[in-house]
């Protein structure tokens, strides 16, 4: 095993691993898990905490539902050694009372705050309940949340397609969670200190319209209406070049919206809705 520091936000609570290298979390310090069926082993209990994955879940995403002579075997022989790794580092009641054997399979316990896939949604739906009466706590939230991250979602993990949907799910939530970072400080008025970001993230993630329709609202807000109109201008050259297609009617609008001025401006709708008309 290696070991890594972790960032001070995920030292206090998390125990599992799932962003960057999965593995467990002992004084603040990554063990990072050796063999890819051990890790994909791991990431496939995490991912299900709390609920009881069977046998023949396991043999899709190790073996990819391939038949493999004494499979069973294999199974039992990564659940002890998963087990091995439990009891020496975190001790024997940890290792009896987290990892369990059902009839039907297997399935590992702990709490949201202990896996830093489920500790950085919490915070996310945190920081959304915080955002209408408190835009700054909600971006620190948001802060918090993506600081859990230093790496990939499973990175060194093959498995199969529950893995692999958790990976699509995960990276989307990350782009989500930076969106709404976004969307707090230009609701709390200190959207001047987004802009370069935005513009940065708009250049990375050039179809997702919700960064461009807040770059084009955080340059209007901070006197620079030309800029704005150039920006949608340059989405949509880019959508009609390269895809055949218009602006959606949401960011249009917001084009005639800077165009005429419109007080509207000075209040962006609520969370829920830009995540909405995002979607």
């Amino acid at each position: 095993m290696t070991d890594r520091p972790l960032s001070p936000v995920r030292a206090r609570t998390v125990v599992f691993k799932l962003f960057g290298s999965v593995g467990v979390v002992r004084d603040g310090r990554l063990l990072a898990i050796q063999g890819g069926r051990q890790r994909t082993l791991l990431a496939t209990l995490l991912i299900n905490s709390g609920k009881v994955v069977t046998k023949e879940q396991f043999f899709e995403e190790l073996w990819e539902g391939r038949p493999l002579p004494k499979a069973n075997n294999a199974l039992q022989a990564l659940i002890t050694r998963l087990r091995k790794l439990l009891r020496s580092t975190f001790g024997e009641e940890f290792a009896r009372e987290r990892l369990i054997t059902l009839p039907t399979g297997y399935v590992l316990h702990a709490d949201t705050e202990e896996i830093d896939a489920k500790l950085f949604e919490h915070l996310v739906a945190l920081a959304h309940n915080e955002l209408a009466t408190d835009p700054l706590r909600a971006r620190d939230l948001l802060t918090e949340a993506l600081d859990l991250w230093d790496g990939p979602v499973l990175e060194g993990v093959a498995g199969g397609p529950l893995c692999h949907s958790s990976v699509l799910h995960y990276e989307e939530s990350r782009l989500s969670a930076i969106e709404d970072k976004f969307h707090s400080c230009i609701v709390a008025g200190i959207q001047g200190g987004v802009i370069s970001e935005l513009k940065k993230m708009a250049m990375l993630y050039p179809w997702r319209e919700r960064l461009a329709e807040m770059l084009m609202i955080a340059l209007y807000r901070s006197g620079r209406q030309a800029d704005a109109l150039r920006e949608y201008n340059l989405v949509r050259r880019r959508l009609v070049d390269e895809l055949g297609m218009e602006p959606s009617a949401m960011l249009q609008d917001r084009m005639q919206a800077i165009l005429n001025h419109d007080p509207s401006l000075d209040l962006l709708p609520d969370l829920g809705a830009q995540r909405q008309a995002a979607g």
